[in-house]
């Protein structure tokens, strides 16, 4: 089952609309119609994924796996790249939040995060 299957079947047990999914998940209804009714079912921002999890009270990943597949999902490069961006400005909104003057120790250690983050991303 695909993803946009797994999320009609969700949509349809709670009883929901396509215009009810979309103002619970906060995805324009012309979008998320859109999204539902492409021809590659699989294509989905990461940002959107989160917000229809969400709202359908599921994790991302029972979105995304396979029935009995138990290994993490591939990520396409669209979705790795935006992945990078969300996961940078959670570091930057982090580090603004610290201590003014430790500024070297803030810029060594997004370094050392986005390393690792990179590195996680490359398994």
């Amino acid at each position: 089952m695909n993803i946009t299957q797994k999320i009609q079947q969700l949509r349809i047990a709670k009883n929901w609309t396509i215009a009810q999914l979309s103002r619970e998940s906060g995805i324009p209804l012309v979008s998320l119609r859109t999204m539902l009714g492409r021809e590659e079912p699989n294509n989905y921002t990461i940002k959107n994924l989160i917000k229809i999890a969400d709202a359908l009270g599921v994790t991302v990943s029972y979105l995304t796996l396979d029935e009995n597949e138990f290994v993490k999902p591939s990520l396409t490069y669209v979705q790795r790249e935006e992945l990078k961006k969300l996961l940078s400005l959670t570091i930057e909104n982090y580090f603004t939040l610290t201590k003014n003057n430790a500024v070297e120790e803030r810029k060594t250690a997004k370094k050392k995060i986005e390393k690792e983050i990179e590195d996680d991303l490359e398994d």
